[in-house]
């Protein structure tokens, strides 16, 4: 977590819920939640903010109390809309709001056909490969690394009703502590039954997340697909 771009708070989850419940009673004097609620929804010019949080407990504490909901939170950062009162009744209770743009962090799915180029000269964009298909790539990306995609020379194309599918996978792991492991790096596991060599899970998982598992030590067989699957 980046430490150079907050403030000091009041550490703990204890800490934080009294500060914020404080809060809302200052919100009431100065721009209520239901005022930066309205906010979000009809003002023409939003800009973006971004503020940096421990963790989910203390992002849905945030929006709890203060009634800004989330863009969306990521890499513990906690991504919303305001104005100038907002974010000056954020910065009150420690967060140090940063302007962002949108193009760096709304994200988008897209196809991108393969051609004589690699893996490697799409990576550039800095886009993430979720899926490699025969004749396509289904790739993850900001705004403006699709755009830079496009710039490059790929030949990008809207999802429309191609629905990425996971891949069927089996993970061996030697200790059932590391079910949640492996859970965390975007696995949708279905069973885990004991095996010879410890457990074994069967679940649904994305090139990506298959890229994690392995780098991560995990041993993952690609399973076939089921019926009615075509890739």
């Amino acid at each position: 977590m980046d430490r150079d771009d907050r403030l000091v708070r009041p550490s703990g989850p204890s800490m934080l819920l009294m500060c914020l419940l404080s809060l809302a009673l200052l919100a009431a004097r100065t721009l209520t939640g239901q005022a930066a609620q309205e906010y979000q929804k009809t003002d023409p010019n939003q800009q973006l903010y971004r503020i940096d949080v421990e963790d989910s407990t203390e992002a849905g504490l945030v929006e709890q109390q203060l009634k800004i909901k989330p863009l969306v939170v990521r890499n513990r950062k906690f991504y919303y809309y305001g104005n100038e009162e907002i974010t000056e009744l954020v910065r009150r209770y420690g967060y140090q709001p940063v302007r962002v743009d949108r193009e760096d962090v709304l994200t988008r799915l897209v196809m991108v056909r393969k051609d004589a180029r690699s893996e490697t000269d799409l990576a550039k964009a800095g886009v993430s490969v979720v899926l490699r298909e025969r004749e396509y790539w289904v790739v993850r990306g900001t705004l403006r690394q699709v755009q830079l995609v496009e710039r490059l020379g790929f030949s990008v194309e809207e999802l429309g009703r191609r629905e990425p599918r996971p891949r069927q996978v089996r993970i061996t792991v030697s200790r059932l502590e590391q079910v949640a492991e492996v859970g965390g790096l975007r696995v949708d596991i279905y069973s885990t039954r004991k095996s010879e060599k410890g457990y074994a899970i069967m679940g649904g998982a994305f090139d990506d997340s298959i890229d994690e598992l392995r780098m991560a030590g995990f041993n993952v067989e690609i399973m076939p697909d089921p019926p009615g699957v075509t890739r």
